[in-house]
């Protein structure tokens, strides 16, 4: 008889590819006062809402000669706000440099030497293709309802979702997002950056949406007009939440 032969043992280490989702927190501002106050307003209806959810500082926006925002105080104070900030991307090599001394990571840092037009423009990571290249990606079904502690995503492509998305589940598609149904969790669209990509939903109860990581909570029921309405969601001007009905 053939001498059977023992399974190889795991190794300790192995390196594979992965999407995290996770919250951008977008600053426009490094002044400390401005900061201190958003921060109060912006939380205040939703303390500890994001449960340790990782989180990313985006500094693009911020003015080439910037003076670095205190990161130390500013991520502690995300952390005591239910976030956890681990690294900090389009940053001036000076902010860089400062977030890193701080012990966050760096993605990416615009070179020194380039002029600040060229630079914002260099530092900016790839976004999809819109059009036919994003809509080439076949479209992820799910058809059966979504429990709390749930999450799925549609890496490339659009997700439509004929059942229930519970309080505490999470949908996040790299296009656009349907939902057939009652949406009481999280949608986060257009994951990867695309600012066209839409929410839609035929009952919107939805405790927060995102599109192109600019996001909206709900301390309290949406609009009567769209309140547990069939309603989509997109943004206006890149940078605003617009919520209408169907």
């Amino acid at each position: 008889m053939p001498r059977r032969r023992e399974p190889r043992p795991a190794p300790a280490l192995e390196l594979k590819t992965t999407r995290l989702a996770g919250i951008q927190v977008v600053l426009n501002s490094a002044e400390h006062e401005a900061l201190n106050s958003h921060l109060t307003t912006i939380f205040a209806a939703t303390p500890d809402f994001f449960g340790g959810e990782a989180a990313v500082f985006e500094c693009g926006r911020l003015a080439a000669d910037a003076v670095s925002p205190d990161w130390r105080w500013l991520a502690q104070e995300l952390k005591d706000r239910g976030l956890n900030p681990f690294a900090v991307q389009n940053a001036s090599p000076e902010i860089a440099a400062a977030a890193a001394e701080a012990g966050l990571l760096v993605l990416n840092a615009a070179a020194a030497s380039a002029p600040a037009a060229v630079e914002a423009a260099a530092v900016r990571e790839p976004e999809p293709e819109p059009g036919p290249a994003a809509a080439s990606a076949p479209t992820r079904v799910i058809d059966k309802p979504l429990r709390s502690g749930q999450r799925v995503y549609a890496a490339g492509g659009d997700i439509v979702v004929l059942a229930a998305v519970n309080p505490g589940a999470e949908v996040i598609a790299d296009g656009s997002i349907h939902v057939y149904a009652p949406l009481k969790g999280r949608a986060l669209a257009g994951a990867r950056g695309d600012t066209a990509a839409r929410i839609f939903t035929t009952h919107l109860e939805a405790e927060l949406v995102s599109i192109a990581g600019v996001y909206r909570t709900f301390d309290a029921a949406p609009d009567a007009a769209v309140a547990r309405k069939p309603a989509q969601i997109r943004l206006a001007d890149a940078s605003q939440i617009v919520i209408e009905p169907l």
